[in-house]
């Protein structure tokens, strides 16, 4: 049902909501609406309707969103015998995390689990990356990084990270700056090192967190990662 999805991609990732409660998905939608890429594709107040929202719309969500009241157990079965074409993108906020065992169901399709406290903008972020078929799970800590990180990186790392979190390989990256993938391989360990960032993953949200990537096309092959936000 739902198309190849990328990160960056440019067509917008349009996002269901799901929740009982009007206030959160209210407060929800607004954080979204920050978001050029993203696009709300309805609101759902329980999993029924929102089983039926994905079944009946003529373009179905890339992402659905739902909150801690929500049973994700009981939501994915709702999803998996109702609609098994779709990709089951799921992003839940608030509870206890979502279930190892259903991660591990549906890893290759992207799924993500954010605590309530999370800052809008790894919201935001958790949302692309689910979109492009991502996992996302918070760290146990900081990851040591602010948004003055970026100052520390010479043009060439900055080059680097704009072609990093688009989803380039280092052999990519190496043709398109023309520079050796030793250097390259050199260029990506330095820019991690000075985000605090644990993977390319991270540092590639980094980058669409501070507005350094919008809407750029990836490759057509992406493998799904796991990422670490908080």
């Amino acid at each position: 049902m739902n198309r190849e999805r990328k990160i960056g991609d440019s067509v917008p990732a349009r996002v269901l909501l799901l929740d009982e409660h009007w206030i959160t998905r209210a407060a929800l939608h607004d954080a979204l609406t920050e978001a050029v890429d993203l696009e709300i594709a309805g609101e759902a107040t329980d999993s029924d309707e929102a089983v039926t929202l994905l079944r009946t719309a003529e373009v179905p969500a890339d992402v659905l969103v739902f909150t801690g009241a929500t049973d994700p157990a009981r939501l994915c079965e709702q999803l998996a015998e109702a609609l098994p074409e779709w990709p089951l993108r799921l992003l839940m906020i608030g509870g206890n995390g979502f279930p190892d065992s259903l991660g591990r169901r549906y890893a290759a399709a992207g799924w993500g689990w954010l605590p309530q406290s999370a800052a809008e903008k790894h919201f935001i972020a958790a949302a692309r990356l689910i979109a492009a078929g991502h996992c996302v799970a918070p760290s146990p800590g900081k990851a040591g990084r602010s948004d003055s990180a970026v100052d520390t990186l010479t043009s060439r790392e900055l080059d680097v990270l704009r072609l990093l979190a688009v989803g380039r390989t280092n052999a990519e990256i190496s043709a398109q700056l023309q520079l050796g993938e030793s250097t390259v391989k050199s260029h990506v360990q330095n820019v991690l090192a000075k985000l605090g960032a644990r993977n390319r993953v991270s540092a590639a949200t980094y980058a669409f967190e501070i507005g350094l990537v919008h809407r750029e096309r990836q490759p057509e092959s992406s493998n799904v990662s796991h990422l670490e936000l908080m």
